[in-house]
């Protein structure tokens, strides 16, 4: 608990503002404050939630069939099919593919390659890392995901690069080696 706790309050501390940025968040803030506000937090939450479920699910399917890449390939089809049906009825999914957009195509298939390794990779790697490790030990490690992120909006994106970032770090490791070792 204590190490969990650590390694959450490093991603508060990643995604806290400057003081500019904070000014400007509270004004907005005060005109935000209503459902929507509300309605994103409840998302967010259940997005949490359906992963927890969906990890817990794919490795139960990991168990029974023995084999990390069968269910996943499974799960990835019928998320593909069910997006397709929902593309048929929602005309903007495609304007990608329309002529005014053509100069922004390959961006959406870097976006869609990302999202190839992460949705069908990436989750086959962390349900065959539990397989070995379990389940708790594998998601320790799956918290670094902020720092990596970090690290790659500073390299690749440009972002300004914060002291903060550095105390998230050794918070997110401190945690790490809590859970692990102690």
């Amino acid at each position: 608990m204590i190490g969990g706790a650590i390694i959450l309050s490093s991603v508060f501390i990643l995604s806290s503002k400057d003081k500019a940025e904070k000014n400007s968040f509270k004004k907005s803030l005060k005109e935000k404050i209503s459902e929507e506000l509300i309605i994103g937090v409840l998302l967010a939450i259940g997005t949490a939630f359906f992963w927890a479920v969906a990890y817990v699910s794919l490795n139960q399917a990991r168990i029974i069939s023995g084999d990390v890449f069968v269910p996943n390939f499974f799960r990835v089809s019928f998320g593909m099919i069910v997006i397709a049906i929902l593309g048929l009825f929602q005309r903007e999914y495609y304007e990608g593919f329309t002529k005014e957009n053509k100069k922004n195509l390959k961006y959406f298939i870097f976006i869609g390659i990302a999202g190839m390794l992460s949705l069908g990779l990436a989750d086959a790697i962390f349900i065959k890392a539990a397989e070995i490790n379990g389940l708790v030990l594998t998601s320790t490690f799956t918290v670094n995901t902020p720092m990596i992120q970090q690290i790659f909006s500073i390299l690749i994106l440009k972002e300004k690069f914060r002291k903060r970032f550095i105390l998230a770090v050794l918070l997110i490791i401190l945690g790490n080696y809590i859970v692990l070792f102690l």
